[in-house]
């Protein structure tokens, strides 16, 4: 059919695209999903999940939830050799709360995933969802704006085309956006481009080397010796079912190394060949992948928009390119679902970017940092590295790196581009549920905007009930204690580590409110006396009509 309208057309069929038509379809939009594989992507490509991610899928999948596969990495390591995978160099694990560890009844600070199975999920329940046209098999060929934004896309299968319109359009087309393109937005590097050789391998655990066993979670290979920087990682689903005896490896690759020799299957025995018995594996998939650092300096023009890596490429150091984009479209959608209805004016939409970009830009740095110090073969990096080492102890005192997978809190100050972010760390909050069951902060109620309260909510709670149902946010109440105590309502503890204790601290340093976004942005802080201000502050950030 000829000219069909829609709320909103999203271009790009992937994770991102896909969470983005579930949330904007719950928004009680008309949603058109184009992408142009019939068929999602067969093999794993993202592999991490954060814990914030996993609460916004859990809320999308619904039903169908305990169908997803994932695996909670109970720590990952970083060691200074391949030989020496017994001492680490630093670790990132989750926090223990009474000897507990953090979220493994539910879903911990990083989780090994299954791409190729979320997206079927994903487009599954775009299928049962009324509100969304999933046109699976079509391509993009024109895109312009008039009045409303009109876009030419073509079977791919019979070549008919047609064309449709919406109020807004959103391109989650990956890093060769042709949404982008048509936007005329350049991208800004922040870094060198590194190339990766990724092979997923399937292989009982008895296939594991000598030395090499560990439970799920991972290992990042420095190894300056061999200047063949590896990341090793155990995935076992939940259910034992996608990623049974399913191990991945990364290899980074060299100037030298030629790209379709090392991809044989002889290379890629004896590259595995330190951690796994060559004889015993079996190659599900290799390839070889490009990890940008890249931010685009437009993300809007007009009603057309762009999310993901559309709009941000990310190295995969610390595994945040797929929850970075996850973040940032659910902020996008809240502002579009708010416009669309008339309860902002249309100048909301420009915080999208506002508010997004210094998170995305840090992400992205943060993660070339990372790069920078695990997987530089320099002399004078495995130097620096070794000294740390020794001053911590070769086998007692590795480096706590776990921030590394908690990204850091940006306050978003008034205007675009601030000289200098104010960065402070945000505690990994938790609270016991009436079962008992660990929670984090950042996986109850992932969608909601909330005000942290230092202590009693009881100043803010009757001036939350002012503001619009629409745009109301999560009242919480915090404390610093590390006792891991049950809590009912609104009320957190942090959890029971000295590095987020001392993060709650410097967080609600000389404040008694904190406004956060959904996410890890901070929109504000506030002391008492304040709290008609801050509600204030906050109901002005929506633009309100």
């Amino acid at each position: 059919m000829e000219n069909e309208e829609f709320d909103v057309i999203i271009v790009g069929g992937g994770p991102i695209g896909s969470i983005a038509s579930l949330l904007l379809s719950k928004k009680g939009l008309s949603v058109c999903l184009i992408e142009k594989n019939a068929s999602p992507y067969p093999f794993p490509r993202g592999i991490a999940l954060n814990g914030f991610t996993m609460g916004v899928i859990e809320e999308l999948l619904g039903e169908k939830w305990p169908d997803f596969d994932y695996t909670t990495a109970i720590e990952v390591g970083y060691v200074l050799g391949k030989d020496r995978m017994n001492e680490p160099f630093g670790k990132m694990q989750p926090p223990v709360i009474e000897g507990e560890i953090l979220d493994l009844d539910h879903y911990g600070f990083i989780n090994w995933f299954n791409q190729p199975q979320l997206e079927r999920l994903l487009r599954a329940k775009i299928e049962d969802d009324g509100g969304i046209e999933a046109l699976y098999g079509h391509e993009a060929l024109v895109l312009w704006e008039d009045e409303k934004n009109y876009i030419t896309i073509q079977n791919n299968s019979t070549g008919d085309t047609k064309t449709l319109s919406s109020d807004y359009l959103i391109g989650a087309d990956g890093g060769g956006s042709f949404v982008r393109k048509q936007m005329g937005s350049e991208l800004k590097s922040l870094g060198k481009s590194i190339h990766f050789l990724i092979v997923d391998i399937n292989a009982p655990r008895s296939a594991l080397q000598p030395g090499k066993e560990f439970d799920a979670g991972g290992h990042q290979i420095i190894d300056p010796e061999g200047k063949r920087p590896t990341t090793f990682l155990l995935c076992e689903g939940k259910n034992h079912g996608t990623y049974k005896n399913t191990f991945r490896f990364e290899f980074a690759l060299n100037k030298n190394d030629d790209h379709a020799k090392i991809q044989s299957p002889d290379s890629i025995k004896q590259l595995v060949s330190p951690y796994l018995v060559p004889d015993e594996i079996k190659i599900v998939r290799s390839t070889i992948y490009k990890f940008n650092s890249l931010i685009s300096k437009d993300w809007r023009k007009g009603n057309m928009f762009t999310i993901g890596d559309a709009t941000h490429q990310t190295s995969p150091f610390i595994g945040q390119g797929l929850n970075l984009g996850v973040r940032n479209t659910l902020n996008l959608v809240n502002k579009i679902d708010l416009v669309s209805k008339g309860v902002s004016e249309d100048r909301l939409l420009d915080r999208y970017q506002v508010e997004c970009f210094p998170d995305s830009e840090f992400i992205i740095k943060q993660s070339l940092f990372m790069g920078g110090l695990l997987f530089n073969v320099k002399p004078h990096i495995n130097l620096i590295r070794g000294i740390i080492h020794r001053l911590n102890g070769a086998r007692g005192k590795p480096i706590d790196l776990f921030p590394a997978f908690v990204p850091e809190t940006i306050t978003i100050p008034n205007g675009f581009k601030p000289k200098k972010s104010s960065q402070k760390g945000y505690p990994m909050y938790n609270y016991k549920t009436e079962e008992g069951l660990p929670r984090s902060l950042r996986t109850f109620n992932p969608t909601k905007y909330r005000i942290l309260c230092k202590e009693s909510s009881g100043n803010v709670d009757s001036l939350v009930q002012e503001i619009p149902a629409s745009i109301q946010p999560l009242v919480i109440s915090l404390s610093d204690g590390k006792n891991g105590k049950k809590t009912s309502g609104m009320s957190l503890v942090s959890c029971q580590r000295d590095e987020d204790l001392k993060m709650h601290q410097k967080l609600f340093k000389g404040v008694d409110y904190v406004l956060m976004a959904p996410g890890y942005t901070m929109l504000g802080t506030y002391n008492r006396g304040q709290e008609k201000r801050m509600i204030s502050d906050y109901i002005s950030m929506f633009c309100l009509v």
